[in-house]
């Protein structure tokens, strides 16, 4: 993948966007429940117009993390062979999109869960777990009218640099570019109002 001039124009809009972002939730106790609300931030997206929704909620990062699947139809159905989703609805995109069934991590390897999307209608959402030792990517979107929901796995080690990362998503194929901006936005996300909570 080249050097994408978007990406980096990106990275200084989000420095910018976060400088300015107003949260709607202060990450505070509530009084009623005892738990911290979530945080929650709003930034540009890459569309023009929609927003993408960041949120953060410790009670989220407190459980085992399961990457979301979901079938209408048996995976051994026909329908389900025909789409190429009968080895799994997981897809580990660094082990050449080898299919699972499930992918979990334990609560305890799990430092934060920070989820994105876009402020629309659509069931597409980006959630990044960070663990001990990797940052993992989740992409989970749907597909032929809602009968599967199927989970994108991207296992990344923390960056020495963004270049580190525009290199793992090349080696990634086509079609995975988008992410990197999702990953970005996340990871200032994470350094700047995150950690800080965790504090």
């Amino acid at each position: 993948m080249k050097i994408n001039t978007t990406v980096i124009i990106l990275s200084v809009l989000l420095l910018t966007a976060f400088s300015c972002a107003q949260s709607r939730s202060s990450g505070t106790i509530e009084p009623a429940t005892g738990q911290l609300s979530p945080t929650v931030f709003r930034i540009p997206s890459d569309v023009d117009g929609i927003d993408y929704v960041i949120t953060y909620d410790q009670e989220v990062s407190k459980k085992d993390y399961e990457a979301e699947v979901f079938s209408g139809v048996p995976l051994t159905d026909t329908y389900a062979v025909d789409r190429g989703v009968n080895e799994g609805l997981v897809f580990l995109v660094f082990k050449h999109m080898r299919q699972v069934e499930e992918y979990v991590i334990p609560n305890e390897d799990i430092s934060a869960v920070v989820q994105i999307r876009y402020d629309m209608d659509v069931y597409d959402r980006t959630d990044v777990v960070f663990t001990q030792d990797n940052v993992v990517m989740v992409h989970t979107t749907t597909s032929n009218a809602g009968i599967f929901t199927s989970s994108d796995v991207y296992v990344l080690p923390y960056p020495e640099t963004g270049f580190e990362y525009m290199s793992l998503m090349s080696a990634a194929g086509e079609g995975h570019e988008r992410q990197l901006d999702i990953l970005y936005a996340v990871l200032l996300f994470y350094n700047r109002t995150v950690t800080s909570l965790n504090q």
